[in-house]
């Protein structure tokens, strides 16, 4: 892995995702949140995974503690990869069902779906992007 910015940075595959994991939980300690660790790390193996097995290269994960007015801190995890071939806006409303279930395949995006506050994907021009968002406690996140 190569530093991209201070909170993320871009995933090589041939690493794998235990370097990413550690990553994470440098940013989660580094921000005063290590609560989510567990979590996030866990969110963010089924986000990678997918990428890597489904996306295409390169895959870029980022790291994110974001501060809003209305809904407190929260720790967003995106995986991006170059691949086209999602399609997007079904994802979220498939594994969101109470019906997923807990095949090999598949049962990731169920456990990012009951982890995380919110999550989704979308299109870019550079391929796709999956997020998660993790709700921190608000006198903790610094």
């Amino acid at each position: 892995m190569t530093s991209d910015e201070p909170d993320g940075f871009v995933c090589d595959p041939a690493l794998g995702t235990s370097a990413a994991r550690q990553n994470v939980r440098s940013c989660l300690s580094q921000w005063h949140v290590e609560g989510l660790a567990d979590d996030a790390v866990l969110v963010l193996s089924e986000l990678l995974s997918n990428a890597l097995r489904h996306g295409a290269p390169p895959v870029r994960v980022s790291v994110t503690l974001r501060r809003t007015r209305h809904d407190g801190p929260t720790v967003h995890i995106e995986v991006a990869d170059a691949g086209h071939t999602l399609n997007c806006g079904v994802s979220g409303s498939r594994w969101g069902h109470p019906t997923c279930t807990m095949d090999e395949n598949g049962r990731g995006l169920c456990l990012v779906d009951a982890l995380s506050s919110r999550w989704g994907d979308e299109p870019t021009p550079q391929g796709h992007t999956v997020w998660a968002d993790l709700a921190c406690d608000a006198g903790r996140a610094t």
